[in-house]
């Protein structure tokens, strides 16, 4: 069963995003859309654990990808 969120769409951009400079804009507009959507009712079991997933992954995302990761690998 192939699950589709309305918030996916913007979690998507955030990890299809090339440019390090709008990547934390992009993080950001995925969490706000996730939030939002945690705000309303109707939140089913599957779609808690994919905002759960999500969410971990948009913090993995952020630590690596963020324009400071770069820099901190570059001065290793």
């Amino acid at each position: 069963m192939e699950l589709n969120y309305s918030w996916m769409k913007v979690y998507e951009a955030a990890v299809l995003e090339t440019d390090s400079l709008a990547m934390p804009r992009r993080i950001e507009e995925a969490r706000n859309a996730i939030a939002a959507r945690v705000l309303q009712n109707g939140l089913d079991w599957q779609e808690r654990q994919s905002i759960t997933d999500t969410l971990n992954a948009l913090s993995v995302l952020k630590r690596e990808r963020s324009p400071q990761a770069k820099f901190a690998v570059s001065n290793n």
